[in-house]
């Protein structure tokens, strides 16, 4: 396995919340939170980054949102790589509340240039939230070309302050058509052991569908649920007890290997603290999870995944974010 640092302490006390993603002509887009503090509400910037030759070299940053005097914190950028080879960048600003908002760019050069943002707000249903955010990490392109990223959001009215963060609940902010027009998916139902579900990564699967793996709040694993067309018609969420989570942001992504279809997951394999980042590999649509591999055994955090020619990329925080690391190793490992 090969490790390097991506990012260190520069103007910024941290770079968090890292997503990234493989382009349809195979560039690696990273993207992250540059944060003037290490506070969620920080006066934040999203950042974006591009590697042509898988994670060797890394260019940039480009600046693509940039919290200012009135609305300081831009957050939870994702990006949505489409096989017309577009690039989606969704992202909120203030978490959608206090004057905040939802937006979207678009890039037709593999991000070397931008579209200018283009708010969302109102696809999201503001009636029904107070806070509101995407993913973390990245969104995905289901086989009938519905452009998707999983959402959290705090029902409005759930908690006396509206920038709280929780109970929150799970659904999906999704396209039919290419972009140009976007809506909010079912939300999926509550239960009591999966108790306030939040961040949420989404594959798909062998058959198709979608698969979503969703942050438990204190539970002390992770869930599971799935969807045949990716934005309604849920199974219930259920606990991914073989997943156990410190409350921390986890991501899957949908692979290959010898022919076969496989999700990998990657998360904080802990009951208690942001360490032992591990990846694993399932080839049951997340069912079970037997194979696995330590990227990192100490200090970790947020993590994403991709995946280029056989080979898995985990861009990953150390420290809250003073040091973001990507560990690249070949798939085959996972099944020795």
């Amino acid at each position: 396995m090969e490790k390097k640092t991506v990012w260190t302490p520069d103007r910024y006390a941290a770079h968090r919340i890292p997503g990234i993603v493989v382009t349809a002509c195979g560039t690696l887009l990273f993207t992250c939170e540059a944060r003037d503090t290490f506070s969620d509400w920080a006066r934040i910037d999203l950042l974006l980054f591009r590697s042509e030759d898988g994670g060797e070299t890394i260019e940039g940053p480009l600046l693509l949102a940039s919290g200012d005097k009135e609305h300081p914190t831009v957050n939870n950028p994702v990006l949505i790589p489409a096989r017309d080879g577009r690039v989606f960048f969704l992202y909120c600003r203030d978490y959608s509340v206090d004057g905040g908002d939802v937006f979207l760019r678009v890039s037709g050069d593999d991000g070397l240039t931008w579209s200018e943002p283009r708010d969302l707000m109102s696809s999201t249903r503001p009636d029904e939230h107070a806070a509101f955010a995407f993913g973390p990490g990245h969104g995905i392109e289901t086989p009938d070309g519905t452009l998707l990223s999983p959402v959290w959001f705090v029902p409005k009215g759930a908690h006396p302050d509206p920038r709280s963060h929780h109970p929150a609940r799970v659904s999906v902010f999704y396209s039919g058509d290419r972009g140009k027009s976007w809506t909010l998916g079912e939300v999926l139902p509550e239960r009591p052991d999966c108790p306030d579900p939040n961040e949420t990564a989404a594959a798909v699967t062998s058959d198709g569908g979608v698969y979503l793996n969703t942050r438990l709040t204190g539970a002390g694993y992770r869930a599971s649920a799935w969807s045949q067309s990716g934005v309604d018609g849920f199974t219930p969420l259920t606990p991914a007890r073989d997943l156990p989570d410190p409350t921390c942001m986890g991501s899957v992504v949908s692979a290959s290997w010898n022919g076969q279809h496989v999700l990998l997951a990657v998360h904080c394999a802990s009951l208690t603290d942001r360490v032992n980042l591990t990846c694993r590999a399932s080839l049951d649509d997340g069912h079970s999870w037997p194979r696995s591999l330590t990227v990192e055994p100490g200090d970790a955090g947020y993590a994403d995944l991709a995946v280029k020619d056989g080979v898995v990329h985990v861009l990953y925080e150390q420290r809250f974010g003073v040091v973001v690391r990507l560990a690249r190793f070949a798939i085959g490992e996972l099944f020795p």
